[in-house]
């Protein structure tokens, strides 16, 4: 059987960290804004847009570093899968950057 490179391991112990917290982080969100209606309001107030907002970064985390373990196997699928998600870092990061590159593509 065919030892896992150091790297890999890693990626899935974290990854599997990140998964488990961020499945618990996606029900508190899911019930924050399920119950809002009940109680008035956010039962987590003013943390909820911060809490949203890890909660996209958590996400794309945990599939990342699913998805790396995978894309470890080849190196050009590798190569491939860091550009896509650098793609998703910056988008996540930079809204704006899609509409620029759009509109440098369109006016060409």
């Amino acid at each position: 059987m065919k030892q896992d490179n150091p790297i890999v391991k890693f990626a899935n112990v974290l990854g599997q960290v990140v998964s488990f917290f961020t499945v618990i982080l996606w029900l508190l969100c899911l019930l924050n804004t399920g119950l809002s209606g009940f109680v008035g309001g956010y039962f987590l107030g003013e943390a909820t847009g911060v809490l949203e907002y890890i909660k996209y970064w958590a996400t794309l985390v945990a599939l990342a570093l699913s998805g790396f373990e995978f894309a470890t196997r080849r190196i050009w699928l590798l190569i491939i899968y860091i550009v896509v998600v650098a793609a998703c870092v910056i988008l996540l990061c930079f809204p704006g950057t899609f509409n620029s590159l759009a509109g440098m593509v369109l006016s060409a």
